[in-house]
């Protein structure tokens, strides 16, 4: 079902010919995606991720696995409360209103817990 929704986003605003060209993006997002590691917050329909290795808070966007992450998140309750996430991501700019706006994309999550931080799991 995700991947039904995902292609027919892609197709609508990437103007793709055919269905084909947008499953072949999307398995090209996927290999894009490296591991990465972070404490992620989401409150309010604003997700931010502070990246473990750099310490650098990154935007989120709504795209790649994002409804996934979004319900396991809140299963733990706390709305805005830090969660100590892995996951294989990418990042990406895009504009808005001629601004260049950078962030991170969510293409899986391998692990979610918030009983750890990053220092514990470097």
């Amino acid at each position: 079902m995700r991947c039904t929704q995902f292609c027919l986003f892609v197709l609508l605003v990437v103007g793709c010919q055919d269905a084909r060209e947008a499953r072949q993006l999307m398995k090209q997002h996927q290999a894009e995606a490296i591991p990465m590691k972070g404490m992620l917050s989401y409150m309010a329909d604003a997700a931010t991720l502070l990246d473990c290795r750099t310490n650098e808070r990154l935007v989120v966007k709504f795209k790649g696995d994002w409804l996934e992450v979004e319900r396991a998140y809140t299963q733990f309750g706390k709305p805005g409360a830090p969660v100590y996430v892995e996951y294989r991501g990418r990042m990406e700019q895009d504009t808005t209103d001629g601004v260049v706006r950078a962030g991170v994309v969510i293409e899986e999550i391998t692990t979610m817990r918030p009983d750890t931080a990053c220092l514990s799991r470097m």
